[in-house]
């Protein structure tokens, strides 16, 4: 297993993380970064770190402060398409495993040299998350070189904080979409009150609307259709 030097935290590396995966109402949403080595240093004063300690709005101040200056890119992938994916036999994990490939690629294309690190914020081993991209119906190209899957990544490595910033901004941003395009507030996590709300949307919207804006194969499907 190759392993990260020790000053990995000022060298230039991509950083890649995820939100919304617990999230019943609200999409997965990937986003990778590239930081070179010259910006970590401002990257810090603007308070750049795990997206997780943050409020949403600090989230977004930072992310207006970082969007323009970072290489990126995010895909907000909705639940009508992850659902698709569950339908045919996939799992959470695969569909991950998809999303974060899918973003490494897109964003290697746009730099001027591929990167010395690409640094993911582990969700699984690195070994699963290869077994999970072959289990996908079309094989894609695989990002495999100069990779590494490292548990809490976003302390690592500052392009992954800054992956989980702007992936919590472009998530904050579709859920407002969503809740305005619904004609109701859309709550993220997967609570009771969540649960409530799903109803709300079932009863305005329809059953068969529904599922595309739920995460279906969630225990919460079971509690809001049985109840609404």
């Amino acid at each position: 297993m190759m392993v990260l030097p020790k000053k990995i935290k000022n060298l230039s590396a991509v950083g890649s993380d995820e939100v919304g995966v617990g999230d019943y109402l609200a999409p997965l949403v990937v986003t990778s970064v590239y930081v070179d080595k010259s910006q970590i240093k401002k990257l810090r004063e603007l308070g750049v770190k795990d997206s997780k300690s943050m409020t949403d709005k600090r989230i977004m101040d930072i992310a207006n402060s970082i969007k323009d200056i970072l290489p990126h890119k995010t895909i907000v992938f909705k639940n009508k398409y992850y659902n698709a994916m569950i339908d045919r036999g996939l799992n959470a994990h695969v569909v991950k495993s998809f999303l974060h490939n899918k973003t490494l690629g897109e964003l290697i294309k746009v730099l001027p040299e591929y990167p010395n690190y690409i640094i993911v914020d582990e969700f699984a081993s690195i070994e699963n998350h290869f077994k999970y991209l072959n289990r996908l119906p079309k094989k894609p190209d695989i990002i495999d070189k100069n990779l590494y899957f490292v548990k809490g990544g976003e302390t690592i490595h500052i392009a992954v904080a800054a992956a989980s910033i702007l992936a919590r901004a472009a998530f904050v941003m579709y859920v407002d979409y969503l809740s305005e395009k619904l004609g109701m507030e859309i709550l993220k996590g997967a609570s009771a009150k969540v649960d409530t709300c799903a109803r709300n949307v079932v009863r305005k919207h329809g059953e068969v609307a529904f599922k595309d804006i739920c995460k279906w194969h969630f225990a919460n499907t079971k509690r809001v259709i049985d109840k609404k």
